[in-house]
């Protein structure tokens, strides 16, 4: 007998909250020993190729998520016939990109080590580069197709187990080679070695579980709305990646290590709230493609209140415990200034409406609505480009200047998002989301006076503080958000209450 939607959902967003522990976890250990050991050049140094190897995906256009909701409506069916065609499409496309792939990075051996400003020399930058690459070669020849059938069957708590035990190998191994005073490339190196691993699992657990057929002639029909799924991937890429680029030809890599260091947190709680409706996303999609409305409509009610919950409460804790861990978490990095509460406030605010927005996201890319909501992702990367680069030039801010121009594009497609869906996809009114965005920042600004009166964060002063403090805010924070939701929302609570329980 399968598993249920609910229980799938439950269980892939369980695996999905520990790996994004494990990944933020990784991010600190990593920069706490790095930065020391190689400097913050070095730390930004690799930071921004890792950006611009990323840029790859650019030429991907989005497939993925295109791949995913072409896959929905076959799975449902039980037609392997169909999957199968659909797979080897997809094998077919990503072997293609994979060998764009080793062009692009020949050409960045060239290029990057004449705009990047960086006191490393081009032998160490271009070895770098070769190392850094290597896992995603094996992604694009092996993994992903597997990978998209995974996630579209309701299973992607499989490849989330994969990088948790990657992920804590990889942790394992920077110990050792910082403890023995190797170098950083040895460090990577074994990264990368230890990520061709991960292809070769997907292979063998999707030809056990799976009865596809290489024999069957590939289904091109799922890459229809590929050029607009790159709208939506380059917006995305414009949200995760265009700061570190704009950062290393404007100010230099060294501040891209700051920039790294306020992101490993924000965006590590990021992605640890926004794994909820990620949870959800194969849930979604089956249920869209049954045509089961109206627990589309409860479905999409709950995790909305989940995940502004967990954004509100998360994220007000962080906005107040920020820079007293920055000071102590950053003492022995003396290459640089690493206080700027300006942009850790900032960047906070972008990621909050990213949050916000990213369960509206799920639903139409579910949905396979990459078409008619491409609009959104471009007026998103309009304002996120064109406000940087001004403020960049004018603010002579770099840091500050990107964190604007990222909130400001979050902001723009959220209410573009919201707006879309409420009058196409789900049968709620456009104050509904509204409703939900101001009783979250009541709550967040309730948890904040409250905190201030009660605590002293100028007293912070050693870790043992900063736990104590940081156990205090996020009890009372906790507690004004509960009451608020409580009050605001209370009949969507008992429905939470009561699947949770099994009882709806």
């Amino acid at each position: 007998m399968g598993i249920s939607r609910t229980k799938n959902a439950m269980l892939n967003t369980a695996f999905s909250l520990v790996l994004q522990l494990t990944v933020f976890a990784k991010g600190l250990v990593l920069l706490r020993l790095i930065v020391p050991a190689y400097g913050s050049d070095v730390n930004g140094l690799i930071a921004s190729i890792l950006q611009f190897l990323a840029y790859i995906s650019l030429i991907e256009a989005g497939a993925g998520a295109v791949f995913r909701g072409a896959l929905y409506a076959p799975l449902s069916r039980g037609d392997m016939s169909g999957v199968s065609a659909m797979i080897n499409a997809q094998k077919r496309f990503y072997r293609r990109i994979g060998l764009i792939f080793g062009g692009y990075v020949a050409v960045l051996c060239v290029v990057y080590p004449l705009v990047a400003q960086t006191g490393a020399d081009r032998g160490y930058v271009v070895s770098l580069i070769l190392i850094l690459s290597i896992s995603t070669f094996a992604e694009y020849f092996v993994s992903l197709p597997y990978i998209s059938l995974i996630t579209a069957d309701q299973k992607i708590r499989i490849s989330h187990i994969v990088s948790i035990v990657y992920t804590l190998a990889n942790m394992a191994a920077a110990v050792v080679c910082v403890r023995f005073g190797w170098d950083v490339r040895a460090l990577y190196g074994i990264m990368c070695l230890l990520g061709m691993l991960k292809p070769i699992f997907y292979a063998l657990y999707v030809k056990k579980h799976y009865p596809l057929s290489r024999n069957t002639p590939p289904d091109r029909s799922c890459l229809a709305q590929r050029k607009d799924g790159m709208v939506h991937h380059l917006a995305y890429c414009v949200h995760t990646g265009t700061d570190a680029a704009i950062l290393t030809v404007a100010a230099g890599t060294a501040l891209v290590s700051v920039y790294n260091v306020y992101g490993a947190i924000v965006f590590g709680i990021e992605k640890l709230v926004t794994s909820i409706s990620g949870g959800a996303a194969a849930g979604l999609g089956n249920l869209i493609a049954s045509g089961q409305r109206d627990k589309l409509d409860l479905t999409v009610d709950r995790f909305e209140l989940v995940q502004a919950a967990a954004a509100t409460w998360l994220y007000t804790v962080t906005g107040l415990m920020l820079m007293p861990f920055v000071r102590l978490y950053t003492a022995a990095m003396t290459d640089i200034s690493y206080i700027r509460p300006a942009f850790g406030y900032v960047l906070i605010a972008a990621e909050v409406i990213f949050c916000f927005r990213s369960i509206y996201s799920t639903v139409s890319s579910s949905a396979n609505r990459f078409k008619e909501t491409r609009r959104g992702a471009l007026l998103e990367c309009a304002v996120n480009l064109t406000l940087s680069l001004i403020l960049v030039l004018t603010l002579k801010k770099a840091l500050l200047a990107v964190a604007i121009g990222t909130a400001a594009g979050m902001a723009a497609r959220y209410l573009w998002e919201i707006v879309y869906l409420s009058r196409h996809l789900l049968r709620r009114p456009i104050a509904k989301p509204l409703k939900m965005l101001a009783v979250s920042a009541l709550g967040a600004l309730g948890g904040i006076a409250v905190c201030r009166g009660l605590l002293d964060y100028a007293q912070i002063g050693s870790v043992w503080e900063w736990v104590s403090f940081g156990v205090a805010t996020a009890l009372i924070t906790a507690a004004v958000a509960a009451a608020l939701y409580w009050v605001f929302y209370r009949q969507t609570v008992r429905s939470l209450l009561r699947m949770l329980s099994g009882r709806g």
